[in-house]
C-alpha cells in the first residue's frame, strides 16, 4: 500500500533491472503512467458513418470528445467508461481502441482494392480499422491461432459491418509458405511481452522475467519471415509490438533484415505524436544503422500505450 492506502505497483526485480539499463527512458515518467489508467479513446466507423455525423450526436449526449492527431477518425472521449454501453457503440458505429494501437492501420499505407493479411488480428481492433481503410473495396484476411479468440474478432467484424472479409484460423508461421507473395499488405502485430500497457493489468509487471521476452522473441522471428515472404514484391509489411524490450523489437528487425536481403526498412515518423528512434544497440549487438527508421513509444509520450513500429517493403527476389 502507498501512504493513502492505493496498493502499489510492484515490479519484479527483472523489470527493475531491465528498465535501469535501457538508454533514453525516463523511469519515473514511465513508472507514473504505468500507476495511472489509460484514457479512452475510440475510432468512428467510417464504413456505417462519419465525424461530422456523430460526434456532434455526441456531444449532445454529454460526451467531451478530442481528436488524435496521428490517426484519421481517431478520438479521445470523456467520461470514461460509458461509450462501451451507448447504443452507438453496439451497433459499430465506434470502436474502442487504445490512442496509439490506431496508429498500426494508418502506417500501413492501405489503399482501396488491396489483399491485405492482418496475420495475429483477434479481438478485430486493427482488422476493423483495415476494412475501413479498404472501404468495401479489396480483401482483408483476419487470422488468428487461438479458436476462443476467433469469435471475439468474428463479433466485432461483424458488428462494425465489414463485409470483405476472410476469418482464417492458422498458425501464422504457415502463411509464408502457404500464401507466398500473395498479399499487398501485412499486419503482424506480434504477440509480446505487454511491457508498454503495464497499465492495464499490473500483473506484468510483477511476473515479468527476461525468460519471457526471450521466448517471445523466438516466436516473433518465426512470423516476421513468414509474414515477408507473403508480401507480393513491392507490398508492405507492418511489424508492432506493445512491449519496450529491443529482443522482442530491434532484435526481430534485424533478424528479418539478415535473412532476407530484399527487405527494405522505411522511415517511420508520425506526426503530433512523440517518439524516439530505434535502437542502434542491445546487449553488446549491433544493429543495422537503418534500424533508427524504427520508432520506440514510450507511455508517456502519448499519454496511452507504449508501442513500436517497424515498417518493410518487400524488394526483389532474395540472394
Amino acid at each position: 500500500m502507498d501512504g493513502d492506502g492505493l496498493p502499489a505497483l510492484q515490479i519484479s526485480d527483472d523489470l527493475r533491472a531491465f528498465l535501469m539499463e535501457l538508454p533514453d527512458i525516463e523511469c519515473d515518467r514511465l513508472i507514473s503512467c504505468y500507476e495511472s489508467s489509460m484514457p479512452e479513446s475510440f475510432r468512428v466507423n467510417t464504413l456505417k458513418t462519419e465525424p461530422s455525423v456523430l460526434i456532434p450526436i455526441l456531444e449532445e449526449e454529454g460526451f467531451e470528445v478530442r481528436p488524435l492527431p496521428w490517426v484519421r477518425d481517431g478520438y479521445l472521449v470523456r467520461p470514461e467508461g460509458r461509450l462501451s454501453h451507448s447504443i452507438w457503440y453496439k451497433l459499430g458505429l465506434v470502436y474502442i481502441q487504445g490512442a496509439v494501437s490506431m496508429l498500426a492501420s494508418e502506417l500501413l499505407d492501405i489503399a482501396p482494392g488491396h489483399i491485405v493479411l492482418d496475420m495475429c488480428a483477434a479481438p478485430g481492433s486493427k482488422s476493423t480499422h483495415i476494412a475501413q481503410l479498404l472501404g468495401g473495396r479489396g480483401v482483408i484476411v483476419a487470422n488468428d491461432v487461438s479458436t476462443t479468440r476467433v469469435k471475439a474478432l468474428a463479433s466485432n467484424l461483424q458488428r462494425c459491418g465489414v463485409v470483405n472479409s476472410i476469418i482464417t484460423l492458422w498458425d501464422g508461421r504457415s502463411f509464408g509458405r502457404k500464401t507466398r507473395g500473395f498479399f499487398d499488405r501485412v499486419l503482424l502485430d506480434a504477440p509480446c511481452s505487454s511491457l508498454g500497457i503495464i497499465s492495464k493489468d499490473w500483473g506484468i509487471a510483477r511476473r515479468w522475467r527476461e525468460k519471457d521476452s526471450i521466448t517471445h522473441s523466438r516466436l516473433q522471428k518465426s512470423l516476421i519471415l513468414s509474414a515477408y515472404d507473403s508480401l507480393k514484391v513491392g507490398g508492405i509489411l507492418l511489424y508492432s509490438t506493445c512491449t519496450l524490450h529491443p529482443l522482442e523489437n530491434e532484435e526481430v528487425i534485424a533478424f528479418l533484415l539478415e535473412k532476407r536481403s530484399s527487405a527494405e526498412l522505411l522511415e517511420v515518423r508520425p506526426e503530433g505524436l512523440e517518439f524516439l528512434q530505434g535502437l542502434r544497440e542491445w546487449a553488446g549487438r549491433e544493429y543495422p544503422p537503418s534500424i533508427e527508421r524504427c520508432i520506440r513509444i514510450y507511455p508517456y509520450h502519448s499519454g496511452s500505450e507504449g508501442f513500436f513500429f517497424a515498417k518493410i517493403r518487400r524488394g526483389g527476389e532474395d540472394n
